[in-house]
């Protein structure tokens, strides 16, 4: 599974980079770098939609975890979509038909236990992942859920086995979409859903590298959080307020 990544292009490298014609007004939300994006977050996202019968390439913001159009209340545990089902189960299908888009990401992180030297007992270790060079452009879908409050707008990441080579680290992974074909993945005229599962790619030369535990605690940030550690035993800082 992904459950934490790291998004650090500005708006002007996706319009450049994905030829966006309309952002959002509320882009300005999640422009800024961001390196621990946690479920719930809004993420910046490249979609099309309908507007006079053509469709328009959009960049917005949608929050991290599904919420289906029948759900009664938004939650955050649909943060990811297994490709192998995506296209059958109820919570999925309808956007996996009409409603994919594309989760610009630089990295994202996962977790094995692992006793450092030295220490009494195992810790959760993080590991982040990314392509030597270049955007790691993660499937995704949305969804539109309507509440009290109006409408909300929410995105899942497609995931699928890990390769051998990174099956140590987690046994799921997101899945990319070539750049050949970010047009018929993002065209919601293209209404079969196995088809367009079709085109998505296991992504073949990430990398993982051990990171810093303070990725751990929700809303801490910075370009640190990526950086390399070595094999001893790290003092966390405490967050404030704990």
């Amino acid at each position: 599974m992904c459950g934490r990544y790291a998004a650090t292009a500005n708006p002007d490298e996706l319009i450049e980079e994905f030829d966006i014609s309309v952002i959002e007004d509320d882009m300005a939300a999640v422009a800024s770098p961001r390196y621990n994006i946690a479920p719930t977050d809004d993420v910046p996202a490249v979609l099309e939609r309908l507007t006079d019968g053509a469709p328009v390439r959009k960049l917005v913001p949608l929050r991290w975890g599904l919420v289906p159009s029948w759900s009664k209340a938004p939650g955050s545990g649909m943060i990811n979509a297994r490709v192998e089902t995506v296209a059958e189960k109820p919570a999925y299908r309808r956007a996996a038909a009409a409603r994919r888009c594309l989760l610009p990401a630089l990295g994202y992180y996962e977790w094995r236990s692992e006793t450092p030297p030295g220490a009494p007992k195992p810790v959760k270790q993080p590991y982040f992942l990314r392509r030597p060079a270049g955007l790691f452009v993660m499937a995704g879908l949305y969804e539109f859920w309507r509440g009290p409050e109006g409408w909300l707008a929410s995105t899942t990441i497609v995931t699928t086995e890990a390769t051998d080579e990174l099956g140590w680290v987690h046994d799921r992974m997101p899945m990319t979409v070539p750049r050949e074909s970010w047009g018929d993945w993002l065209d919601p005229s293209f209404t079969d859903a196995a088809a367009a599962v079709a085109l998505l790619e296991v992504p073949a030369d990430l990398a993982p590298v051990k990171v810093s535990r303070a990725v751990n605690t929700v809303g801490t940030d910075g370009p640190q959080l990526i950086e390399p550690v070595d094999e001893e035993p790290e003092e966390i800082p405490v967050p404030p307020g704990e």
